[in-house]
């Protein structure tokens, strides 16, 4: 048990800030999601296998308890000023709801596909607000190689979603 807790506070702002950050910051959603993927986490720490970096393990088994929330939404979510009347209108906003949506899902895909380090560079730097300082010390590389790494990964990301979608996002 000592080593599950280690692991809970080692990572848990982690997890949180990157729940947080698809939840387009719902705290109460992301605290949340935080539980039950820590949850899954001790349930399934006995199938890891070191294949990856533990936090990149655990931020893939956020993303799924992520997916699997929206999955299980029934209703997309309006925000006062679509409620007030200032977007464009209701069904733009509801494709406009899972057009983004879709764009998430397959981002992340490419960026979990990403080898490693890159992998765990670009998910710090984008969902968790890491300093390039701070992704060097944890990964073990230098600041301009955690740069590099993060360049050559919004460059794949970018070149993937054209690819897919047919225009730069």
């Amino acid at each position: 048990m000592d080593g599950f807790e280690e692991i809970y506070k080692l990572y848990y702002v982690d997890v949180y800030n990157f729940i947080n950050k698809l939840t387009h910051y719902n705290h109460h959603i992301a605290e949340e999601l935080t539980q039950e993927t820590f949850y899954h986490v001790y349930l399934s720490f006995h199938k890891f296998n070191g294949q990856s970096h533990i936090r990149t393990w655990i931020l893939a088994i956020a993303k799924n308890r992520y997916f699997g929330y929206l999955r299980t939404q029934k209703h997309i979510d309006f925000s006062v000023e679509d409620v007030l009347g200032f977007a464009e209108d209701k069904q733009q906003s509801i494709e406009n709801a899972q057009i983004k949506k879709e764009l998430l899902e397959y981002g992340l895909k490419v960026i979990f596909e990403m080898k490693s380090p890159m992998k765990e560079v670009v998910l710090s730097r984008i969902f968790t607000n890491k300093s390039y300082n701070a992704i060097a010390v944890h990964q073990h590389i230098s600041v301009s190689s955690a740069k590099v790494f993060y360049f050559r990964g919004k460059k794949k990301l970018r070149g993937k979603l054209k690819e897919k979608y047919g225009y730069e996002i």
